[in-house]
């Protein structure tokens, strides 16, 4: 492989015009080489020795190449260039015709008049007449833009994607044809449509605060809350038993044994204002610590434990009424949001798959479209892209949510779970990331498409490739023209 390199590579002239070549090594830098023509038609001139003759030996970064005066026919030349170990060539194409100027970069909107260059024609005989120059004929390849027959072309006034136009120029002798090369630069979408487009954006933003106001409240699980109001429950009985104890113990130093045991309450105290929960002792119903038929004088160390016993009972049917509240909370049907006061589980845990698609389509499209826009590169055609996004990823999130919860797709424990057994975070966590990645999303879907809906029967060919049809969607063009995945834009 060389390590010499040649710009430019290949060039399109015709008589009296002239190009300069530039050879380098493999890092770039100037390279002095020996350069020369295959074959030698035309002038070679280096900055060492100017106006050498064709064929000079002279060692140069640069040498300038000149056309002949006369070009009486197309042909090829090959210059090149040359060290003691390595050696590199470009094509000079020889034209009766050319185009000035042979290449050219424009915007939308922008003109370049070009003009014909014709190969001088042999002088005539004496007395002979002079030939006439041929008409010209203008041509567009691809047709974008126009092109007058003066040779004035102007570009489109909207160029979506860059590309190249070639400017052709022929004549009706065969042979004489002339091509320029116009590379169409894309202009960024600007103006108050980008602005718009921004506004709707953070527009989808604001969903995260109707999540939040759709949020469900913390609670356990079924299974939890049953198993915290059951201990609670125990927890209240013996809290009783030991009232009762502590009751018994502050009346034996002041009674007769017969007034004791008429005075031994057989229940605790009532202490608290909750329903007494079924199948266990008797619960309070007031706020007093005495039992009925109580003596007043009692024991000092007998008063603190009977103090004692009483607060700890409080606390405990407090606990056992704020367990069997959650465990009623639980297992309703609906739920109490900051947003809507009484809304149907199920109905809230849809709301919030809807959004969280939206909101991870939106993560998205907000990467994108600050990239494109702060690149000036944001295309208009783009527009509806982002405009329905959002909107795509809830429909998706939506599908993948049914899916799972109808377990066609079982990824996760929510196939056939209830409502109150799913956490809410670890569904919008995959509603959002569905929204993000909706190309994973959407093969995946494909995959199970695939599975529950196989046949035996090949699939049928694709009438133009010839291969295989596949319903997965393929990738498709990006905002700055590249092709990329509609998930990974």
């Amino acid at each position: 492989m060389s390590n010499l390199n040649i710009a430019p590579q290949t060039v399109l002239l015709t008589s009296g015009q002239a190009v300069t070549f530039e050879a380098t090594d493999a890092a770039g830098k100037p390279a002095l080489v020996t350069w020369s023509l295959d074959p030698t038609v035309g002038n070679l001139v280096t900055p060492t020795v100017p106006g050498a003759a064709v064929g000079a030996t002279s060692a140069a970064s640069s040498a300038t190449y000149v056309a002949p005066p006369t070009v009486a026919s197309a042909q090829t030349i090959a210059i090149v260039a040359s060290t003691a170990n390595d050696s590199a060539s470009a094509t000079i194409s020889l034209t009766t015709l050319a185009i000035v100027p042979s290449r050219v970069d424009l915007s939308a909107g922008q003109q370049q008049q070009f003009s014909p260059i014709f190969a001088p024609a042999p002088a005539p005989p004496q007395g002979g007449t002079p030939e006439v120059p041929e008409k010209i004929t203008w041509t567009l390849s691809p047709p974008l833009g126009s092109l007058d027959q003066m040779g004035l072309y102007t570009s489109p006034r909207e160029v979506l994607d860059s590309t190249t136009v070639n400017v052709i120029a022929t004549t009706p002798t065969p042979g004489k044809r002339a091509v320029a090369t116009v590379n169409l630069t894309a202009t960024p979408w600007q103006g108050l449509g980008v602005d718009f487009l921004g506004g709707f954006l953070l527009l989808v933003f604001s969903l995260v605060f109707v999540m939040v106001g759709l949020w469900p409240p913390a609670l356990p699980n079924p299974d939890t809350a049953r198993a915290d109001r059951i201990q609670a429950e125990k927890t209240w009985e013996d809290k009783t038993k030991l009232y009762n104890d502590a009751v018994a113990a502050a009346k034996k130093p002041t009674e007769s044994p017969k007034k004791q045991t008429e005075n031994t309450p057989t229940s605790s105290p009532t202490k608290g204002k909750l329903a007494q929960p079924t199948g266990t002792a008797a619960a309070p119903s007031d706020g007093t610590t005495s039992a009925p038929g109580a003596v007043t004088s009692t024991a000092p160390a007998a008063e603190d434990l009977l103090q004692q016993a009483g607060q700890a009972l409080d606390d405990a049917y407090a606990d056992l009424g704020e367990k069997r509240q959650t465990e009623k909370a639980v297992n309703e049907p609906n739920v109490k949001t900051k947003l809507i006061g009484h809304i149907n589980r199920e109905f809230d845990l849809l709301l919030l798959v809807l959004l969280a698609g939206a909101l991870g389509a939106f993560l998205h499209t907000a990467q994108s479209y600050s990239d494109y826009v702060g690149n000036r590169t944001l295309k208009r055609s783009w527009a509806w892209w982002y405009s329905l996004r959002p909107f795509i990823g809830a429909g998706l999130a939506l599908v993948f949510y049914a899916a799972v919860r109808g377990g066609v797709l079982a990824i996760t424990t929510g196939s056939n779970a209830k409502a109150s057994e799913l956490n809410p975070f670890g569904v919008v966590s995959v509603a959002a990331m569905v929204g993000m990645f909706s190309k994973a999303a959407t093969t995946k879907l494909g995959e199970v498409f695939d599975t529950l809906f196989k046949s035996d029967k090949p699939k049928d060919k694709d009438p133009v490739t010839g291969s295989p049809q596949s319903n997965q969607s393929g990738a498709k063009p990006a905002a700055g023209g590249t092709t990329t995945s509609t998930g990974a834009k």
